[in-house]
């Protein structure tokens, strides 16, 4: 027997057996660390809008992107987890948002305003991460990350309160009290908007105009 031929024989089998190195033999599940996160919390949001917050499994969301039913547990605990972080990332984003608005306009009303706006324009341009965000099954309670991102968020409107209240503008009872009525306030256009109860009923108006328009009657604007 010709010992180079076994060599290259058993070469030749190696070789066979090897996957390919481009995309074609990539495992589905050998996103980076960071990718993988950000292809689950995608995978969730798209499955959120089809069927909501309650509608799939994490195993659905795992097929969604693209993994395997394991690959969520290297970030996420369980599905609750997921759709909490999906959460935590619309607070940090609104919060941006938040911030960006009050630094547009001059004295306090303006600013309250300009928040209103900003709250009702995010919502209804990212409608599911909205209604995950706010949704009953989203307890903040259990996912301390989250309860920073949306206190951080709320905190925009509570310096803006305060702000108010220095310039005599609002009454001087606690902050985070004088902000709730007007925060519900926003939020409920908000709502009615992404969900089109305001349509049902015959009402047309730009919701951030609505919003504007009630936060102006407030102040006698």
């Amino acid at each position: 027997v010709n010992g180079f031929n076994i060599l290259s024989d058993v070469n030749v089998v190696n070789m066979a057996e090897q996957k390919p190195s481009g995309p074609a033999g990539t495992r589905r599940d050998s996103y980076h660390h960071g990718d993988l996160k950000r292809a689950l919390t995608s995978a969730a949001l798209s499955l959120v809008a089809e069927r909501g917050p309650k509608g799939f499994s994490l195993t659905e969301a795992a097929r969604r992107a693209g993994v395997s039913a394991a690959a969520p547990y290297r970030h996420f605990a369980d599905k609750a987890h997921l759709l909490a972080t999906v959460a935590e990332q619309g607070f940090l984003e609104l919060h941006v948002a938040l911030a960006a608005a009050t630094e547009a306009a001059s004295d306090p009303v303006a600013r309250l305003i300009e928040i209103g706006r900003a709250y009702v324009r995010w919502a209804v341009t990212h409608p599911d991460q909205y209604r995950v965000m706010f949704g009953a099954d989203t307890d903040k309670t259990q996912h301390p990350s989250l309860s920073i991102a949306a206190e951080q968020a709320f905190g925009e409107l509570l310096e803006v309160v305060a702000l108010c209240q220095a310039t005599g503008i609002l009454g001087g009872q606690e902050p985070r009290q004088a902000a709730g009525p007007l925060w519900s306030l926003v939020h409920g256009i908000a709502s009615l908007a992404i969900d089109g109860e305001l349509r049902n009923v015959g009402i047309d108006q730009d919701p951030e105009d609505m919003v504007a328009d009630a936060l102006s009657e407030l102040f006698d604007r």
